[in-house]
């Protein structure tokens, strides 16, 4: 059975320049009703912005942002990652 309120993330993850952070999961809310996709080639130290953006998910981290700006469905066609753990 699947647990909606479970929150969970992972203790490792890859290293390779752009590498997303640990898996995660996470209840559904207003503000997060859906994920969408791990952007390897975003450039996230940009301390000239304003506001500053820095790489922030992960010690060592280069690049890469979640962009959350549309739903992406899974393979098993899930848009969110409500239980997944």
């Amino acid at each position: 059975p699947i647990d909606p309120t479970m929150k969970i993330t992972a203790t490792t993850h890859a290293t390779w320049y752009g590498a997303p952070p640990p898996l995660f999961c996470t209840p559904k809310t207003e503000e997060m009703p859906w994920t969408g996709y791990w952007d390897h080639s975003y450039s996230c130290n940009n301390g000239w912005k304003n506001p500053p953006e820095f790489c922030d998910l992960y010690e060592g981290q280069k690049s890469g942002r979640f962009d959350n700006s549309v739903a992406v469905s899974s393979r098993g066609g899930r848009t969110d990652v409500e239980g997944c753990c």
